[in-house]
């Protein structure tokens, strides 16, 4: 009787990650800190005199993530019971993607689009408050696939 759970939960594994399951997703792994500078009406940056030295004001820092990849897996259609056991009951998400490509770069900071296409700044750099998810929680890696909890996020990201 093992060996037949055994090998329901395989296949119950692979059928998950059948072509005809996949749905496309784009996926930004994030870069570094990116320093916001004050603007004038023209759009150049404003600058202060300090000790003799121009200094550019700075007005803050956001988050700077890479060109998004576009991505094909598993998306559930909501958050169930299933999947609870594999994340704990205090994670706090929405969906859960499920891939069973093991090199998958997804991580606790990724940015996620699957109801929307990325959008971009000015500058070429993605938008990442454009973005419809964030992973809510480190990746539950088992030794064939990976599922990410993933939590929707307000219009207008963070």
């Amino acid at each position: 009787m093992a060996v037949v759970g055994r090998v329901q939960k395989e296949s119950v594994g692979f059928m998950r990650s059948l072509k005809k399951n996949m749905q496309r997703l784009f996926y930004s792994l994030y870069s570094e800190e990116i320093t916001i500078y004050e603007r004038d009406e023209n759009g150049d940056i404003v600058y202060v005199e300090v000790d003799g030295e121009r200094t550019p004001v700075v007005i803050g820092t956001q988050a700077g993530y890479n060109k998004p990849v576009l991505f094909y897996a598993n998306i559930s259609a909501g958050k169930g019971g299933a999947q609870e056991a594999v994340f704990g009951s205090d994670v706090d998400y929405t969906r859960t993607i499920s891939t069973t490509d093991m090199s998958c770069p997804i991580d606790i900071l990724t940015r996620i689009w699957i109801e929307r296409e990325p959008q971009y700044n000015a500058d070429g750099t993605v938008n990442a408050d454009s973005a419809d998810y964030k992973v809510a929680a480190y990746p539950a890696r088992g030794l064939n696939n990976i599922v990410y909890a993933i939590k929707k996020l307000p219009k207008g990201g963070t």
